[in-house]
């Protein structure tokens, strides 16, 4: 299976997920001379012997917000997570986004947006609309991010919302 992918706002680099046997990566292929290249796992200390999974990267290519589950030091069974690329291109290990973002309950299919300042989620939150709600946050001064919102009813059913995606204009949802 290989599902929920993210491209590159150059479009030459393209993130994926791939489950092997149970166990779900990130790969990457990038685009040469017009071609996609072989998959391969993505480099770096990210991949893990739990899930990673559905993710969005900024549009800089600098830094990745996805979906951990079952971490063992998660706040509920999938989480957000950020993971930076070091100065020799390799992603490291994800830093859980914390308890203003993530419950004990469920987060997960980020999107962030162009200037990496509002990030957008779905959730089982309490006090949503039904199922699964979109949200929305925004980085702080101090670097975490806050002024959780549900995006409200115009977004939001009974039903599930999942798989938030804001284009690059910031406007688009």
């Amino acid at each position: 299976l290989e599902y929920y992918p993210s491209m590159s706002i150059h479009g030459n680099t393209l993130i994926f997920n791939r489950r092997v046997e149970g166990d779900e990566d990130f790969y990457q292929s990038e685009k040469i001379n017009g071609k996609w290249s072989a998959a391969h796992l993505l480099e770096g200390k990210l991949n893990t012997n739990f899930n990673e999974g559905a993710q969005t990267f900024s549009a800089d290519g600098e830094c990745l917000i996805f979906t951990g589950c079952n971490y063992p030091e998660g706040y509920g069974n999938c989480d957000l997570y950020l993971s930076y690329k070091n100065k020799n291109g390799e992603w490291m290990p994800g830093e859980n986004l914390g308890p203003f973002i993530n419950t004990d309950l469920w987060e997960s299919t980020p999107s962030l947006s162009a200037d990496k300042q509002v990030l957008y989620f779905s959730s089982t939150q309490d006090g949503g609309y039904g199922g699964k709600d979109i949200y929305r946050a925004k980085l702080l001064a101090d670097s975490t991010w806050g002024n959780i919102v549900n995006l409200g009813d115009s977004i939001n059913t009974p039903y599930d919302e999942d798989a938030p995606f804001i284009h690059a204009d910031s406007r688009t949802l």
